[in-house]
């Protein structure tokens, strides 16, 4: 992955910087290289400043409609990590990567909906939610 050490990237507290950062890890990444069509789901966390915090998650193959055992744990592994590394005090960040190109539909609300709820219930702020597909990145809520 040619993406830059997280220290050299630029800091991300707005929606259209996280965009943007979609974007790259989108383009940079060896992320969008899939076997059989799937959806994916990235989890990236930022301190209060906005920097990159520890590696990208990359959970695999995720269901078409969210399930709320899956957001619940999701949301409360999210909130210890942003405890660790953050003091609680930074922001969370997820995008859905569908395996096929496709517009932005119902379920994407649901996914994010569903994920900025479950990480409000453990006292996470969530940045923003996307969908990113190839070579574009689109802001869900």
């Amino acid at each position: 992955m040619s993406i830059p050490h997280r220290a050299l990237l630029p800091p991300v507290r707005t929606a259209e910087e996280l965009t943007a950062r979609w974007l790259l890890v989108a383009a940079e990444g060896d992320l969008t290289v899939r076997a059989w069509p799937r959806t994916d789901l990235w989890v990236q966390v930022f301190d209060v400043d906005g920097h990159q915090q520890s590696a990208l998650v990359v959970v695999e193959d995720v269901p078409d409609r969210p399930e709320e055992p899956f957001l619940r744990n999701l949301a409360g592994l999210v909130a210890r990590v942003l405890a660790e590394q953050t003091a609680g005090a930074g922001t969370a960040a997820f995008a859905l990567c569908p395996g096929t190109a496709r517009d932005v539909g119902a379920a994407d609300l649901e996914w994010a909906t569903g994920l900025v709820a479950a990480c409000a219930a453990e006292g996470s702020r969530v940045l923003g939610v996307h969908v990113v597909l190839s070579g574009r990145a689109e802001r869900v809520l």
